[in-house]
């Protein structure tokens, strides 16, 4: 029944993200002479196709990865409510991007260094902050001696409060147009054209995330027990945990890059894994990457659809609509089951 029920879930999942890559290629929006939206359905030219198949891979890309960092997290905090954000990723990419922006600002010595950061639309600035923050939290959790996932919790915390002290005392000092730009990327957004060699990058980290988390499926699956039943099998945690903070850490930061800080993707992505082929590694690493790629394919679908009179959704925005309600009944039906 086990096996059938994991055969089954992953079917509906590849099966839904190949249904939401063709609705999102099908689907878009038009102007009419009266100034209003219309959705039309249908083959675009080649110049559209490409732009909305540009769109996909970036939804795809970035939904895979932080859904295997979220997954990544939940095993090594051994926390059902882990995300990627849990231990400061977004903050330290807000952080870098707006200090490079006030660099720019500032001028003076300085200026040539944020020029430089802020050089492809931003992306060594918010990589750079997303990795600092996750090196910060590794030394603090070796300084203090233990991987210990309460530890790690804490630290991730105190990394996430100070960065977000540090982005508000940035807003404070650049210009208001500056900050503007900058919210609308905390929100997150699809990139329609995106740098090859990024996306290129974050499909790899991908790829080498499925492929690890699949090989280490059975280390995974006792590293969910309690301490003394995963020593006792054999597996070293101290190793297990800083490879899985180190994955997740890489995988989050590539994502943030590429598409933004977006919530509950790396969060939802998990439980809807589970809820559809069990908790068992093997075939959760894979289904986890398939309903990452459904859970922002569909958030940008959605976006395409929706019009509330000031443009198109930030797709962060539709997520965290979406993502709250969902997990909210997600955790109902799991304590509903015990």
């Amino acid at each position: 029944m086990t096996a059938r029920r994991g055969i089954v879930g992953t079917i509906v999942l590849v099966g839904g993200v190949g249904l939401l890559l063709v609705l999102r290629l099908l689907v878009g929006r038009h102007i009419t002479p009266a100034g209003g939206i219309e959705i039309v359905f249908g083959v675009p030219e080649s110049s559209v196709l490409a732009i909305r198949t540009g769109a996909a891979v970036a939804a795809i890309a970035a939904g895979s990865a932080l859904a295997l960092s979220g997954l990544a997290f939940q095993v090594l905090l051994r926390n059902p409510l882990a995300s990627p954000w849990v231990l400061g990723v977004s903050s330290g990419a807000g952080f870098g991007l707006m200090l490079a922006a006030w660099l720019v600002v500032a001028g003076g010595g300085g200026a040539w260094l944020g020029n430089l950061l802020m050089s492809g639309a931003g992306l060594p600035a918010a990589g750079g902050g997303a990795l600092l923050a996750i090196v910060v939290v590794w030394l603090l959790g070796r300084r203090l001696g233990t991987f210990d996932p309460v530890t790690l919790v804490l630290c991730g915390v105190i990394v996430s409060a100070t960065f977000a002290a540090g982005i508000m005392l940035l807003q404070h000092l650049v210009p208001n147009g500056v900050r503007g730009d900058l919210v609308t990327w905390m929100m997150g957004r699809i990139p329609e054209v995106a740098s090859p060699w990024l996306l290129g990058s974050v499909c790899g980290l991908s790829l080498v995330g499925l492929v690890l988390g699949s090989w280490y499926a059975q280390g995974l699956d006792v590293a969910c027990l309690g301490e003394d039943e995963a020593r006792s099998a054999g597996v070293s945690l101290d190793r297990l945990r800083n490879g899985l903070l180190i994955a997740g850490g890489l995988l989050a930061a590539g994502s943030v890059v590429l598409v933004g800080p977006i919530a509950f993707v790396g969060l939802l992505s998990p439980h809807l894994a589970r809820l559809l082929v069990g908790p068992r590694h093997g075939r959760l690493v894979p289904a986890t990457v398939a309903a990452g790629a459904a859970v922002l394919l569909g958030a940008d679908l959605v976006r395409q659809l929706v019009d509330l009179g000031g443009g198109r959704l930030p797709v962060g925005v539709v997520t965290s609509l979406v993502g709250g309600p969902a997990f909210l009944w997600l955790l109902l039906r799991r304590d509903g089951r015990s």
